[in-house]
């Protein structure tokens, strides 16, 4: 009687251990694991009307595609994020988590079911940078159609509206056509720029040469012009991670008589349409340290003194020095005599870019990686916000150093040919090179 009891008991434990591992070995469902995932890393981009190239906003839109969101979720290559891990901790960081890899590579593995819609999962955070408060307003004069497939690259001046001194505090772009809008910059013209007042003639000469409003420009502000035009920026958007306001009680100094510089990628695989993007400012009468965008490179570079050979495949170009001369040259008035910090840090290089780090060359010998990108790719260049500021002292030197592809599989396709390697070197165009480390500093 007990035995048969105990055996009783002991079977419908059995079958409820059995039912339990059932139960968690189902696949997870998309509106309980999936939905909140993607909701949170890719509809931003991935729906009617945004850049990314499918919508990924419902079931019906998703199932399919279950295959290629593991792919892109498994190898890295969205969310796109190209910093590399174990080196330093960043805001803003929109990539997966090992764990949400998993989920998604699971649902795919288990035929990617639905699931309930009466369960969905809580939403979870959205990491992306916001604007505090809007004081200003810039518009381009009149809205582009772009024309030139499937990326251009064009630039408008705009006019400051302040007739006073002010502090930019925040940056946001507000994209007129988010279908086509790549990625934006605005670059900061100041009546002090080396080139004096020449350089506003500069940039109406560029205005003025082609019919259409703007002109064509790629790597900065210069366009075609045979003089370089310094300009610092001012501001980066890119989808996904829109503007947002500076490190606390830093901001850029804007003189009056100022001109913005706006620079448009557009993408037109999704059509196109005409665009009127705005930029939204955060202003202050004052800041409690002044801070700037600091390009570091060799000046060497931008006078031929960067030749990559065409056909070589690994190739490499550096400095490492004290950039604080340098920085006086192109940031006016930041203080960085006893040192400085570093908020943000951007790698810019041109099509053939393959990697890149920038890092602080400490006095005593150590290595003080700020960015690191193994995977660079021309297409998303972001500003990477640093989760704690890193003090540049007094003895120490700044590195910052590119690798290019020159070789025949990594030539531009035009007009359905790939091209034959040719020598490259430092300049504006398309098919020029560059290597620039872009800090966001401020005084200590």
């Amino acid at each position: 009687m007990h035995v048969r009891r105990l055996g009783s008991i002991v079977a419908l434990v059995g079958l409820a251990s059995a039912c339990g591992e059932s139960e968690s070995a189902a696949p997870p469902s998309y509106y309980e694991q999936v939905k909140p995932i993607l909701d949170a890393r890719c509809v931003s981009c991935h729906e009617e009307g945004g850049i990314g190239p499918v919508a990924l906003s419902n079931y019906e839109q998703v199932a399919h595609l279950a295959p290629l969101i593991r792919l892109m979720a498994e190898t890295r290559t969205m969310p796109p994020w190209s910093a590399d891990r174990g080196y330093r901790e960043y805001k803003y960081d929109p990539s997966l988590t090992d764990e949400q890899i998993a989920t998604i590579v699971a649902w795919d593995d288990g035929g990617a079911p639905a699931g309930d819609p009466a369960k969905e999962g809580a939403p979870l955070p959205v990491e992306t940078h916001t604007l505090a408060r809007i004081d200003a307003t810039l518009a381009m004069p009149t809205a582009y159609t772009p024309k030139q497939t499937p990326d251009e690259y064009r630039c408008f001046i705009l006019d400051w509206p302040e007739q006073d001194t002010t502090w930019v505090t925040g940056f946001n772009a507000k994209p007129g056509y988010p279908a086509i809008d790549h990625h934006i910059a605005a670059y900061l013209v100041t009546p002090d720029n080396p080139l004096g007042a020449q350089v506003f003639d500069e940039l109406a000469e560029l205005d003025a040469a082609e019919p259409d409003p703007g002109y064509t420009c790629f790597g900065g502000p210069s366009g075609d012009s045979d003089l370089p035009i310094v300009a610092m920026q001012l501001g980066q958007w890119v989808p996904g991670q829109g503007g947002g306001d500076f490190p606390a009680g830093t901001g850029i100094e804007v003189p009056a008589g100022s001109k913005v510089v706006l620079q448009m990628h557009y993408n037109l695989l999704a059509g196109t349409a005409p665009d009127l993007t705005q930029l939204e400012i955060m202003m202050a009468d004052a800041v409690d340290r002044p801070g700037a965008f600091a390009p570091w490179l060799n000046v060497g570079w931008v006078f031929g003194g960067m030749k990559i050979p065409p056909g070589q495949a690994d190739v490499v170009y550096g400095i490492t020095d004290d950039p604080r001369p340098f920085f006086e040259q192109m940031i006016g008035d930041v203080d960085t005599t006893q040192g400085f910090l570093v908020h943000a840090i951007m790698l810019h290089m041109h099509k053939l870019g393959m990697s890149g780090v920038v890092a602080i060359e400490r006095q005593d010998g150590t290595r003080d990686v700020l960015l690191s990108i193994s995977r660079y790719d021309f297409n998303w260049q972001r500003l990477y916000q640093l989760a704690e500021p890193v003090e540049f002292k007094n003895g120490d030197k700044l590195t910052v150093e590119c690798r290019w592809n020159n070789g025949p599989e990594n030539q531009p396709v035009i007009d359905g040919m790939q091209q034959a390697p040719r020598e490259v070197n430092w300049g504006e165009g398309t098919f020029d090179e560059m290597c620039v480390g872009n800090l966001y500093i401020s005084e200590l």
